[in-house]
């Protein structure tokens, strides 16, 4: 479950090849701290060279959103610092911890270095428990936060899609569109504009908008339906609605926060058709 939840499926094909060939290939630093790592020896699972968003993580424990990186020379690059600097807090605003150590370091003392993260685990895993979760955005005043939730559903992939909107402060629907041809990912990111889009039509400028999909998130932010969604005469109703929603996002400078429904937290998002 965890790979669809971290990976971008944009490009995911190109950085699959990456992370195949970056395991093939290890440096030595990398198998050694790998042989620390498998099989739970530490306590906590770990995988290596994981996707997560368009980022490929040397080492990540999933469960306790917890990265190692090994940095070798090229790190130390003037432009290899800034983009280290600019990944390093883009997993962070996803709620990653990242722990960084040098191959000298790996190489020269593996056994403090598995200490090191021992300690820093148990640092992190200790505060954490000491945060109480966030509540549900169904929990706010008078039953529910100000917004609106969207998901979208799909017989087969492609298939017949639909999807909907529902307020949850009144549990009621806000709007419902299909079903058409087309697939889940277009169903979510269409989900996602068209409560924009009404949002900025009723002046609604501060409304909370959840979806449960990173990827219709991600497309929306990026402006672009990122999909391999094959263009037939059975598509082109579809492609034409993609196309309208793409220049709504081009020309609208939107202002509602988009928010991704914790479903591990919270359960399974409002507006889900409880089809699964």
């Amino acid at each position: 479950m965890y790979i669809y939840e971290t990976a971008d499926e944009i490009g995911y094909d190109l950085l699959k090849a990456y992370a195949d060939y970056n395991k093939q290939h290890p440096t030595d630093a990398e198998r050694t701290m790998w042989d620390m790592l498998r099989n739970k020896r530490i306590g906590h699972k770990f995988r290596r060279q994981h996707i997560i968003k368009d980022y490929i993580v040397d080492f990540v424990c999933l469960h306790h959103k917890i990265v190692i990186e090994i940095d070798g020379q090229y790190h130390l690059q003037e432009k290899q610092i800034v983009k280290d600097k600019s990944r390093t807090a883009d997993l962070q605003n996803e709620g990653y911890t990242i722990i960084r150590f040098t191959n000298e370091e790996v190489v020269g003392n593996p056994e403090g270095i598995i200490k090191s993260i021992k300690n820093a685990m148990m640092e992190i895993i200790h505060s954490a428990e000491q945060t109480p979760n966030s509540p549900s955005p169904l929990e706010g005043a008078g039953g529910g936060s100000d917004a609106w939730a969207v998901d979208a559903a799909c017989s087969g992939n492609p298939g017949p899609m639909e999807y909907q909107a529902i307020d949850l402060q009144t549990g009621e629907r806000v709007f419902h569109f299909g079903p058409t041809w087309g697939t889940n990912n277009i169903g979510e990111f269409l989900a996602i504009v068209h409560a924009l889009a009404l949002c900025w039509q009723r002046g609604l400028a501060q409304k909370t908008i959840y979806s449960d999909s990173y990827n219709a998130i991600l497309w929306v932010k990026k402006r672009q339906c990122k999909t391999k969604l094959e263009r037939t005469p059975q598509t082109e109703q579809l492609y034409q609605i993609i196309a309208r929603a793409e220049n709504w996002l081009r020309t609208h400078d939107y202002r509602n926060p988009i928010v991704k429904w914790e479903t591990g937290k919270w359960g399974e998002v409002p507006a889900d058709f409880g089809r699964k």
